[in-house]
């Protein structure tokens, strides 16, 4: 990207920051989102376009944590396949050249060696860097200065850290004693570096509702002061029960439970009144301090009884798998991150050859003739509907000017 170009982002990242400018920005994108699924719902055959918008790739699934929630140690680090990861080389074969935006998840995306060459790949290619996910805890002075150069060009555009709650609960919650002030350490390197550079790099923090956070989920404005960040992204809860599990296996005609890497339970330990309460505490102290705020999926008040009731069906859809493609460490392709059927495999294929792949064409067709599985009631990536029980209210004030973040529900992460 050049310099003009640059700069030209960053007056356009200034202006989007302005209330009305930021509506209208969110308006159109809307718009524009609306008629490019509205294309796939009437054709319904569950064909995509050549290409997807976007992908995700989990550049490796090494961590330097040990998370009491993450389930990647025993869902996706198999027989130590983590050490499958796709080299350099099978990276440039499969991946197409053009203007599609990458996102990076993991695993810890540092514990990979190479991951700047990784990104560099992905820069070669034209494309944009939309987020990456860090715990924050090894990014050293070299992979800060680098990554606020990958800001400066224009490649790279958010960083999101998963913070659980103030020190002392993220230490316990990510099983390592002083990760708090290790993330801080690094968040505070990387915004040093991009702010000598003047490179335009958004850094979020990224939370969820938890049983154990719950109680202290205000608390995050305090965190996103300490470490110097105008951002919180908040996630809500993603599970589903055994028999939304199994039913959903059953209308994919898959047998297997663990190709659904949600968290699975009949009780999520939160009842909805608090969630309800803390969450508004949270957006309440977020506009007091200035401090942008937004939540996905979208649970908004009418919707939080029963979001957080399992069992309960919830109506909206899901077009997620006709426009991003989730790419695992070892070059295989799944059908979607929490439907973890694999569609296609990046070390004999181009992502080309993926795309469109009968087994790919096949679910999504079965998707669009269900509106939403019973595993994606509660999933980052739904679009709910408003219950049919419950009047329709106005939805509370919400700043959507932070980058979509890949949400880390317990599950996850």
């Amino acid at each position: 990207m050049t310099l003009l170009a640059s700069l030209k982002r960053a007056v356009v990242d200034q202006a989007r920051a302005l209330p009305l400018a930021r509506r209208a920005h969110a308006a159109l994108r809307k718009r524009k989102y609306e008629q490019t699924v509205g294309r796939f719902i009437k054709d319904g055959s569950g064909h995509a376009d050549p290409l997807p918008m976007g992908l995700v790739y989990e550049a490796t699934m090494r961590c330097n944590l040990t998370c009491e929630f993450c389930y990647v140690g025993d869902l996706l680090n198999i027989e130590g396949e983590w050490r499958e990861e796709l080299p350099l080389d099978a990276l440039r074969r499969a991946f197409p050249e053009g203007h599609l935006q990458v996102n990076l998840t993991g695993g810890e995306i540092f514990m990979r060696k190479d991951i700047l060459s990784v990104l560099d790949v992905f820069r070669e290619k034209g494309y944009t860097c939309g987020y990456l996910t860090t715990n924050g805890t090894i990014i050293s002075d070299e992979r800060a200065d680098a990554l606020a150069e990958l800001a400066r060009l224009g490649f790279l555009t958010h960083v999101s850290v998963s913070i659980d709650g103030p020190g002392e609960l993220h230490d316990k919650a990510r099983g390592v004693k002083g990760t708090f002030q290790r993330t801080s350490e690094g968040l505070r390197r990387l915004q040093a570096a991009a702010k000598k550079k003047g490179a335009p790099l958004r850094v979020s923090i990224n939370t969820t509702v938890a049983e154990q956070s719950l109680d202290t989920l205000e608390q995050m404005v305090e965190v996103a002061e300490e470490l110097g960040v105008d951002a919180i992204g908040l996630n809500h809860l993603m599970f589903a029960t055994a028999a939304e599990r199994d039913e959903t296996l059953r209308i994919i005609g898959e047998t297997d439970p663990k190709i659904i890497s949600t968290y699975i339970t009949e009780d999520p330990g939160v009842h909805p009144a608090r969630v309800r309460e803390q969450v508004m505490r949270l957006q309440q102290a977020c506009a007091r301090k200035g401090v942008l705020f937004d939540y996905r999926p979208k649970v908004h008040p009418p919707l939080i009884d029963p979001y957080y009731t399992p069992g309960t069906p919830l109506a909206g859809r899901c077009l997620y798998p006709f426009l991003h493609a989730r790419v695992s460490f070892s070059g295989k392709v799944f059908f979607c991150p929490f439907i973890r059927v694999e569609v296609g495999d990046l070390t004999t294929q181009t992502l080309g050859e993926v795309w469109n792949s009968a087994k790919y064409v096949e679910l999504r067709k079965t998707l669009l003739e269900h509106e939403l599985f019973p595993v994606c009631r509660r999933c980052c990536k739904v679009e709910l509907s408003a219950p049919p029980t419950l009047p329709a209210t106005k939805p509370a004030k919400v700043v959507p000017a932070i980058a979509p973040v890949e949400a880390l529900a317990p599950a996850e992460r």
